[in-house]
């Protein structure tokens, strides 16, 4: 006769939501708000060096590109538009620009929208830790 485990999701936590968004934001942990949730660039951490909270099934996916993608086209697009029916910026003036803005855009948004949806999957407990062993079977064969 085996023991049931009991997983960290069934223990009952405070998660607020806003709170942890912030804090995945700053790139800190959705949990205690001290330590970090991203090694390096886009590397999530397996657990908290501060609080321990296990980060190991928390997939951001393409969450955080897509969130980047839908913040930077709305600066890069209107500079797209002016430059490009402004006859006193050259082309290769306004190429340089718009690469610039938007690589330093990419630098700055992706890691924290990274952060942002680790800290909403923690938040709302969408981890796939209570998933059956067939549900991740089938999600390891897609």
């Amino acid at each position: 006769m085996t023991n049931p485990v009991k997983h960290p999701i069934d223990r009952p936590i405070d998660r607020p939501i806003f709170q942890s968004i912030m804090r995945g934001i700053v790139r800190r942990c959705a949990s205690c708000g001290e330590g970090a949730v991203l090694a390096g660039y886009l590397k999530p951490v397996e657990e908290c060096t501060h609080c321990g909270e296990d980060f190991r099934n928390i997939r951001a996916d393409d969450g955080p590109a897509w969130i980047t993608i839908l913040v930077l086209g709305h600066i890069i697009v209107p500079l797209m538009i002016y430059l490009g029916r402004d006859d006193t910026v050259p082309v290769w003036a306004a190429t340089i620009l718009l690469s610039v803005i938007m690589l330093a855009g990419v630098w700055f948004v992706l890691p924290r929208a990274k952060g942002m949806f680790i800290a909403l999957i923690w938040a709302t407990g969408a981890t796939g830790k209570d998933m059956s062993p067939e549900d991740m079977n089938r999600e390891k064969t897609k």
